[in-house]
């Protein structure tokens, strides 16, 4: 009697099926290079660069000594009411398809000059198109803006009264430009820390990611100050009505216009300190923290002073209209002394 041999079947039919590759990814002809992804990678890299295109940087005050630039200014008799710093940045140039296309064809020029390398007396041509000379005259045209731009600089200062009206109304294109480029360096900043602080979640924060990460597109970082203070461990304490208060001394000292700026003029080092006077002599010019000005209010003498002149505060009425300071006390004509 023949031998029965077991029948050869799995959970899905016999092992041949099983073995089996599926149809579902095979191949017809040719292999798939991944072109198509590739000129889309090509392409949105573009779009990126041209998006988050590097801005051109004005001269930073920091690096000029603006007593030095004052004085070269005063010796070429500029009046000395012209704006000496440049403005906000603005790109003037950006990557496109024509320059793309441009360095390829410099790229091929290179390589096809030495490709006969045996003097055969080949000699490949390559003559120059209307591109190439509308490309030059854009260039020229940039460097009249960028001329042109400064010159408006010279002369118009924003932060002065009037001044930004004027120049809305005479060349309001100097303005849009520079708030386009604000607005982008904000949003490259605000869409790079929340990929870093939340991880990648599309296929755009994987590509823009890939582009940071390789330094094709470059842009500016949000910063905020660490708190060494936020330990409890000291005085006063993180939950103390004391914290978060201003400078009890800031009101005997007046920090200029534009002292916390961090862009166009400024102060050295963005120091607000070192534009930075004192108020003394002026109304209401010192004795301004609230332990003066609570013992100014009952009639008692700020408590940094070593002399301290006997008060009343019944009999007062008040601050004196001159100088502020609450008024000694007075006896009434034929009182006796002390009454």
């Amino acid at each position: 009697m023949p031998e029965v041999q077991p029948a050869m079947t799995g959970h899905g039919g016999s092992i041949n099926r099983t073995m089996t590759m599926g149809s579902a990814h095979d191949r017809a002809g040719a292999p798939d290079l991944g072109q198509g992804v590739g000129q889309m990678l090509s392409s949105r890299e573009l779009a990126n660069r041209q998006h988050y295109v590097t801005p051109s940087t004005p001269a930073d005050p920091e690096n000029r000594n603006a007593t030095d630039e004052g004085r070269r200014l005063a010796a070429a008799g500029v009046p000395s009411y012209y704006n000496n710093y440049s403005g906000l940045p603005v790109p003037y140039a950006a990557p496109s398809a024509l320059k793309e296309k441009m360095m390829m064809r410099s790229a091929i020029r290179e390589a096809a000059g030495k490709e006969n390398r045996d003097d055969s007396g080949v000699v490949r041509t390559d003559p120059i198109t209307d591109e190439e000379v509308t490309y030059l005259k854009s260039m020229r045209d940039q460097a009249e803006l960028a001329k042109f731009d400064e010159y408006v600089e010279k002369f118009i200062d924003p932060r002065q009264p009037g001044n930004m009206r004027f120049l809305m109304e005479v060349y309001p294109d100097y303005v849009e430009r520079r708030l386009q480029q604000a607005h982008t360096d904000h949003e490259f900043a605000l869409r790079n820390e929340l990929i870093d602080c939340w991880g990648i979640n599309t296929f755009d924060d994987l590509h823009f990611k890939y582009l940071v990460d390789q330094g094709k597109v470059q842009g500016p970082t949000l910063q905020r100050q660490g708190n060494a203070n936020a330990n409890a461990n000291y005085t006063p304490g993180w939950l103390s009505f004391y914290n978060f208060q201003t400078n009890k001394e800031a009101g005997n000292n007046l920090r200029l216009p534009f002292a916390s700026a961090k862009t166009g003029r400024r102060p050295a080092g963005n120091d607000p300190n070192r534009w930075n006077v004192s108020r003394e002599g002026q109304p209401l010019g010192t004795g301004n923290n609230l332990q003066d000005l609570a013992h100014g209010m009952y009639g008692q003498p700020g408590r940094e002073r070593s002399t301290r002149p006997i008060f009343r505060a019944g009999n007062l009425g008040g601050f004196n209209a001159q100088t502020g300071l609450p008024q000694p006390f007075q006896s009434p004509p034929g009182a006796p002394p002390g009454a």
